[in-house]
């Protein structure tokens, strides 16, 4: 099974340089990385060409196999949601996931613990496949310095990387599953199994965290791609139609798999909290949220816990 990842920058070649990274060192080598660009001006483009170049010369990166690749794309679009669909759409894997510039994974074994699930019937009964899986992330605040990291090319000259090196955490988002019914299977563990996400928690403004979420790429085809004319919201309009509205079979891996940088658009001003506020509401009313108005003022209350707790890793 091929697991695409996109990563969707501009203007962030530092960050970029370290979401490469840590798709390389993923244990699962079954994977196709793509970068949309957004027509950056900072030295990007280059720093990709050369990333590209020695990746076609390291035929004996043990990190690497021939199941591994790099496909770069850069030019305007509009917005974070045209990106990303442009990156599914490019994309030749089983299941998509995202890992956006700025961030990164938990551990080098996150692609293969996705792996593992989709690999599993969702209902062994029936057969049925898993259709997405989701975790817990935690926001983090990284430190950054340059690395001088040799390029694999044997003999070339060195370029300079600028990796993340340390971070601090600032608050988790943890899917509770004291608010989710569980649902058995065969082969659960204490650390990896099924949970039914049902209508009424959804009704009560819970979502899965979005960079943690992993779709199979069928499913973009069936139900359709990110709207666009959403700027900020588009993720949990995706989230409501895919589990809300076509109930598709969803798993929760409960361990920390992502870590993202504060600093979402969603967050960063009044003006983007109160749009985030009236694209949730038109979500909800889209997807056929009954009493969206309720919907949406339990959705902003249950963040306040994610900003209280500091014992729930």
């Amino acid at each position: 099974m091929k697991i695409s990842i996109i990563t969707v920058a501009k203007n962030n070649k530092a960050g970029l340089l370290g979401a490469i990274e840590c798709v390389r060192n993923q244990t699962y080598k079954n994977v196709e990385h793509i970068i949309v660009d957004g027509g950056s001006t900072d030295g990007t483009v280059e720093i990709l060409k050369q990333v590209q170049d020695d990746i076609r010369s390291a035929q004996y990166d043990s990190r690497l196999t021939t199941n591994y690749s790099l496909l770069t794309i850069s030019e305007t679009d509009s917005g974070i949601y045209d990106a990303i669909n442009k990156g599914i759409k490019l994309a030749t894997g089983d299941v998509i996931g995202l890992l956006h510039s700025d961030d990164l994974y938990a551990d080098e074994n996150v692609l293969e613990r996705y792996a593992e699930i989709f690999k599993r019937p969702f209902d062994f009964a029936q057969g049925d496949n898993v259709d997405a899986v989701y975790s817990d992330l935690v926001y983090v605040r990284k430190k950054r310095e340059v690395r001088s990291r040799k390029s694999e090319v044997e003999n070339s000259e060195t370029t300079n990387y600028l990796l993340p090196t340390t971070y601090s955490t600032i608050r988790y988002w943890k899917t509770h599953k004291s608010v989710i019914s569980n649902r058995s299977s065969v082969n659960s563990s204490d650390t990896d199994h099924h949970l039914l996400v049902t209508d009424h928690l959804l009704k009560k403004g819970w979502m899965p965290p979005h960079p943690t979420l992993f779709i199979r790429k069928e499913l973009f085809t069936k139900y359709g791609f990110y709207r666009t004319d959403m700027k900020i919201a588009a993720d949990y309009e995706m989230i409501l139609r895919l589990l809300y509205k076509h109930k598709i079979n969803s798993h929760y891996l409960p361990i920390t798999t992502y870590l993202m940088s504060i600093g979402g658009a969603s967050n960063k001003s009044l003006k983007n909290i109160l749009q985030k506020s009236k694209e949730d509401y038109l979500a909800m009313k889209i997807n056929g949220i009954s009493i969206p108005v309720f919907t949406l003022a339990i959705k902003n209350l249950r963040k306040l816990p994610q900003f209280l707790a500091h014992d729930v890793l």
